[in-house]
């Protein structure tokens, strides 16, 4: 904090900016453990240990499932204690953890380090790290929370890349102790000495607004006529006025599904790949090429939902969602894999950043962390029992057919029952559309 204050007037543009990049290093870490590193080790993992997929892919499950006692916990650990020592904390945990799978040789002792590292991808890192964001911008929202996850892409394409080039030359130990030692190199220094946990707490306001004459600030101002106008922590909502709105708990079922479907798909994409024959450095390739439009795509949907409907843009990811997996069903030839996993990265964008903005948007400041807390049960319910429902039907049927004809139905109808989540009005400060 004290660095942050010191730092504030240095640039020639607002402080939050830097708040928000050096938050996006623990999104950056937070990819050593995601499903597509995981994807391209999920085949050399069940040759050198004997373990079949659906013993490798349940460590996504498992995590998932620790995840839902810890996410509540956290997200009220940001709130009481601040994000920074959240995250640092975090990712000091997931780093050591990465390097702890070295000699992770027995599924226990896998699934209890792997389940770390979901833990702190799941919750604290990206909801201390778009908390932060949101706390920092109003107007300006989406765009901040898109480059964190941009970052988070970029993470994506280094960690899958990495994973794949020194498991084919080093093997899987070294694998694991090098991504461990890029997590704690990248991330813990830039978010203890660089984060500031609101804009207010170093004599700056939200967007670097300044104050009128009157001693008001601009942000009550109307920005755009398609975006919401979010008031200070005086006007946020607090967990218990949250949970008892049904807008709440559409938005918490829509994170289920949508994890349901894309996690699954995600943990299982290297392996379908390498299945219809695709080669190992292909399939990675192929895997990148996800995160390079992810991405993108995290930049792209912050715009759109800082001037769209939010409920909107989230009906549009649901529909690209079934046609992407619809496409993937009948693809052919490696050309059209290429495509299959670039629509695969316009979803992935999609999800990490309209719901982190909806959240923001539809529920204040204050009280985010706890907000967002509870509401990623969802999520991580759709995370721990897609994957493993995946796995279990290739066990019974040797192909994913009948999983993926369920997922595009699935995104069908969440594309239309997620138009109900209209914002619920606590004040003038929360606009209808």
């Amino acid at each position: 904090m004290l660095l942050a204050s010191r730092l504030r007037d240095t640039f020639p543009f607002y402080y939050g900016w830097i708040v928000v990049a050096a938050s996006s290093t623990v999104v950056f870490a937070r990819m050593a453990p995601n499903i597509t590193t995981l994807s391209v080790l999920i085949f050399p993992m069940s040759e050198q240990f004997g373990w079949s997929r659906t013993l490798i892919s349940g460590s996504v499950s498992s995590g998932a499932i620790a995840s839902l006692a810890f996410s509540p916990v956290v997200g009220w650990a940001i709130d009481r204690f601040g994000a920074r020592p959240v995250m640092v904390i975090s990712v000091l945990c997931l780093g050591l953890a990465m390097v702890s799978l070295a000699w992770a040789t027995l599924p226990i002792t896998f699934y209890i380090a792997y389940s770390v590292g979901r833990v702190v991808f799941h919750t604290s890192a990206p909801i201390g790290s778009s908390t932060v964001a949101s706390r920092w911008f109003i107007k300006k929202r989406g765009r901040a929370i898109g480059v964190i996850f941009l970052v988070g892409a970029i993470g994506g394409i280094v960690f899958t890349m990495l994973a794949s080039l020194i498991v084919e030359n080093y093997g899987l130990k070294t694998t694991w102790i090098i991504i461990g030692l890029l997590v704690l190199t990248v991330s813990v220094a830039p978010t203890l000495l660089l984060v500031a946990e609101k804009p207010e707490d170093i004599g700056l306001l939200p967007d670097g607004e300044i104050l009128n004459s009157d001693g008001s600030s601009k942000l009550t101002e109307s920005v755009d006529s398609a975006a919401l106008t979010i008031g200070l922590d005086d006007e946020s909502w607090t967990l218990g006025e949250a949970v008892h709105t049904g807008t709440f708990w559409i938005m918490v079922v829509m994170g289920f599904t949508m994890y349901f479907v894309h996690t699954s798909i995600g943990v299982h994409m290297g392996a379908y790949f390498r299945d219809v024959g695709l080669g190992p450095t292909t399939t990675a390739l192929a895997i990148s090429l996800s995160w390079i439009v992810s991405a993108v795509g995290s930049v792209g949907w912050g715009f759109v939902t800082d001037r769209a409907p939010i409920r909107y843009a989230y009906s549009l990811m649901f529909v690209i969602q079934a046609g992407s997996t619809l496409y993937l069903m009948l693809v052919d030839g490696t050309l059209g894999i290429f495509l299959a996993a670039a629509l695969f990265g316009v979803v992935s964008s999609a999800s990490n950043v309209i719901p982190s903005v909806m959240y923001a948007n539809y529920f204040g400041r204050s009280s985010l962390g706890r907000i967002r807390g509870v509401g990623e049960i969802g999520v991580l319910l759709g995370q721990a029992t897609g994957p493993i429902t995946a796995g279990i039907l290739f066990g019974l049927q040797g192909n994913y057919d009948s999983i993926f004809t369920v997922f595009v139905l699935v995104a069908v109808v969440c594309s239309l029952i997620v138009l109900l989540a209209k914002p619920t009005v606590k004040n003038q400060a929360v606009l209808e559309f």
